[in-house]
């Protein structure tokens, strides 16, 4: 056998009819290269002493422990040796959700028919309208159960029971709409399960409307004992991001959420269970729908606002250390456990990566990277676990280095003796914590803020908001303080743009002056809202001081130049996070090539979409776009500019040219009848909204393996080779990329190859 001479901890390969196989870190087994040119390269996923190749059995059995500790750089090496493009190690990578078990057609039929009568019930009451809000939480156990369904999602036979369980809770709180029952006492359920029946906490499984898409979201709440959801005084909200489970769809998370209060349920404390999409790590519009659980949460429920803290553990983990730095002040204390903190150490990339890692993909790194942003835990208080001996320890102390390195305060929780598992002595330490912070008094503004953000999608840091930065994917810093007599001091690096705003503080008190320094200059600003406290917009401007210096100045009117601006500065999967409406071609390219790939590509967007993201694709024909969801709605076009009606009427104004033969981008030509521009720019009919040209999310089944993978692929702008076989990490072969200006203009390189 060929033996990497990199020094590599516990090193093990193995080898069955020709094919070499490397260990990696995701308890998963890398086909690597083959000496039979027959055989295809794919993922082995070890479950139970068996591999399984490509999600079918491989008939090779071996002892081994379940946690792996190898690496792919013996993948590398072997690419490198015997030739192997990088974009071979993505074929046939694993489903999400993966493909379930075939029921009986019996049991398939008995389950729909319940669902159709259940749901035929629901539509022809006649409720009030409190009543009629509930229905959502009717509506979420329907789409669990249909989905299941509809995609095949049943893992086991003992998920029937799961689905049956859904239902029935379905009929219950039907019977209870119908009897006029409407208080958020009809959707609590007892906890089971030794221990719980004595904890005196009551559990509710509900839903929210995505604004994203319109499709029902589920969530889970754990309400402490005695809840009184008429108190006056609001309780804490804990956020609590569970960990991967492939499996775990909408039927296995509602199931859960209507049996097990979790492992933390401090006293006095209401916790929350996102459901978050399945398994994206809380990223993009997993990200989304954490915040709207807290906000219908929070209408719901009497919820202190200032008391809300984030926690998670593994994916979850890893979800509540990027919100802990993008979004540090509101959460009064964030506590990740274990959880990936990047993507090529924990990959194990930074030698050889799968694809190329240019500048412009190493910059796309900054959005969801922590450690770039590991000084925006200076606003708020940190307590990390880690296991004793997880290997995802790693990630924390790398975090814990990097915070030590800029005087962030941090405190880090060892488990003794643990793996991937939190222990009791570590989680009674944490709560206790907790709850000394959850008593700091936050009615007042911040004194000292220290922001730094990548992108205007992470603009908030309490009363201060990014608003313009030099360079989008570039670090801007402000640094800001309140100090005696009502004086605002402000230090900024590479922002253009902030905005002030003490409305939720009422600060200063009324009739109160305020001084404001920023950068060294003073500025009389004036308070033009009606809002209490102030409010002010400010702007660099293009006059600069005799030493070069630039100058502020206070933004009075409405500002209508078009520029990079919180909600619209890119990149192309910042439109998948907010309302979106695919608008379809209903003509014909005059290449066959590019008209097969975008059908392709509108088929893969919508599939993509309702597996992995678990949504509902809004669709219309290019002929049936309205104002009213050019006003609402990202629009995310397929087609050219001849084959889809709405990229035609506004085709002048997109900062490309494409006709039959050639794409145009900046001084450089591309042959259109095989190849596509993709790009998202503010739609010239709503600069308030983006439309998107021919893009779905970006990132495709080569990150299934992993969410550490799950990462924005392409910039604003990129030209596809649609001619290209392979499109598992891109929808064909990037030809050209790039972001456009902070004024959504082309660069001068633009264009480049």
């Amino acid at each position: 056998m060929l033996v990497s001479s990199i020094p590599i901890s516990k090193k093990r390969k193995y080898e069955k009819e020709g094919v070499w196989l490397a260990l990696n870190y995701s308890q998963s087994l890398r086909c690597c290269a083959s000496r039979d040119p027959s055989l295809p390269s794919g993922e082995f996923n070890y479950t139970g002493g068996s591999f399984h190749f490509a999600n079918k059995p491989f008939l090779f059995r071996c002892s081994m422990p379940q946690r792996f500790f190898s690496t792919v750089a013996c993948c590398v090496l072997i690419s490198s040796l015997l030739n192997i493009s990088p974009q071979a190690f993505a074929q046939n990578l694993k489903r999400l959700p993966p493909e379930g078990i075939a029921l009986d057609q019996t049991v398939v039929d008995r389950l729909q028919q319940r669902l159709d009568e259940a749901a035929g019930r629901l539509r022809k009451m006649n409720l009030s309208p409190t009543a009629q809000e509930r229905t959502i939480d009717v509506e979420v156990l329907f789409r669990a159960v249909r989905l299941s369904l509809e995609q095949r999602l049943f893992y086991k036979e003992s998920d029937i029971k799961l689905a049956d369980r859904l239902l029935d809770e379905a009929d219950r709180r039907l019977h209870a709409l119908q009897g006029g029952a409407d208080s958020l006492a009809m959707l609590e359920t007892a906890p089971s399960g030794k221990g719980n029946e004595k904890s005196g906490v009551s559990l509710i499984a509900g839903g929210f409307v995505s604004r994203i898409d319109q499709s029902v979201q589920p969530f889970g709440l754990v309400l402490p004992k005695n809840f009184d959801p008429q108190r006056s005084e609001g309780y804490r909200l804990d956020v609590w991001l569970h960990g991967r489970g492939d499996t775990q769809t909408e039927l296995h998370f509602l199931a859960g959420r209507l049996t097990s209060p979790g492992q933390y349920r401090p006293e006095e404390t209401v916790v929350l269970h996102p459901f978050g999409r399945h398994c994206n790590a809380f990223k993009f519009a997993g990200e989304t729908d954490v915040y709207e659980a807290i906000e219908h949460v929070c209408r719901m429920l009497p919820i202190d606002r200032t008391t809300i803290a984030m926690r998670g553990f593994s994916m979850g983990g890893a979800g509540t250390w990027h919100l802990a730095v993008h979004d540090p002040t509101s959460w009064f204390a964030v506590n990740p456990g274990a959880g990936f903190v990047d993507t090529l150490v924990y990959q194990g990339w930074n030698d050889q990566p799968p694809f190329p890692l240019d500048e412009v993909q190493r910059k796309l790194l900054n959005w969801y990277d922590v450690l770039p942003w590991v000084t925006n835990l200076n606003n708020t208080r940190l307590i990390a676990y880690s296991g004793e001996v997880d290997k995802q320890r790693a990630a924390a102390e790398r975090v814990m280095t990097a915070a030590k390195e800029h005087d962030v305060p941090t405190r880090h929780v060892i488990g003794k003796d643990m793996g991937h598992k939190i222990d009791d002595a570590s989680a009674t330490l944490i709560d206790s914590q907790l709850a000394q912070w959850a008593k700091i008094d936050r009615s007042k503004p911040a004194e000292k803020i220290d922001f730094t953000t990548y992108t205007t999608r992470y603009a908030d840091a309490d009363w201060l908001r990014v608003t313009g930065l030099r360079e989008h994917w570039r670090a801007g810093r402000v640094t800001a303080a309140i100090e005696a007599g009502n004086v605002l001091v402000l230090q900024t690096k590479d922002i253009t743009h902030l905005e002030l705003d003490f409305a939720k503080y009422a600060w200063p008190a009324q009739g109160s002056s305020v001084r404001l320094s920023v950068d060294g200059q003073t500025l009389d600003i004036r308070d033009d809202s009606d809002a209490p406290g102030l409010q002010c917009r400010l702007s660099l401007t293009t006059t600069t001081t005799a030493d070069g210096a630039d100058l502020w100045k206070q933004e009075t009117a409405k500002e209508s130049r078009l520029r990079k601006r919180p909600g619209l500065q890119g990149p192309i999967d910042d439109a998948f996070c907010s309302p979106f409406v695919f608008v379809v071609p209903t003509g014909t390219s005059t290449s066959s090539v590019v008209n097969d790939w975008i059908q392709h590509e509108i088929k893969y967007a919508q599939d993509r979409w309702r597996r992995l993201m678990r949504g509902e694709v809004r669709q219309v024909r290019d002929t049936d776009v309205t104002p009213t969801i050019v006003d609402e709605n990202h629009l995310i076009c397929f087609g050219d500019f001849q084959s889809n009606a709405y990229l035609k009427s506004i085709a002048s104004d997109l900062p490309i040219g494409w006709d039959e033969q050639a794409i145009s981008i900046g001084d450089a030509r591309f042959d259109a009848r095989h190849q596509v521009p993709v790009l998202c720019y503010p739609n010239p009919k709503n600069a308030d909204r983006y439309v998107v040209v021919n893009s779905g999310m970006t990132f495709r089944e080569f990150s299934n393996t992993s969410n550490s993978r799950q990462i924005a692929m392409l910039p604003d702008w990129a030209v596809i080779d649609c001619s290209a076989t392979d499109k598992s990490i891109f929808a064909g072969e990037v030809v050209a990329k790039g972001f456009f200006n902070e004024s959504w203009m082309l660069s001068s390189s633009a264009g480049s190859r």
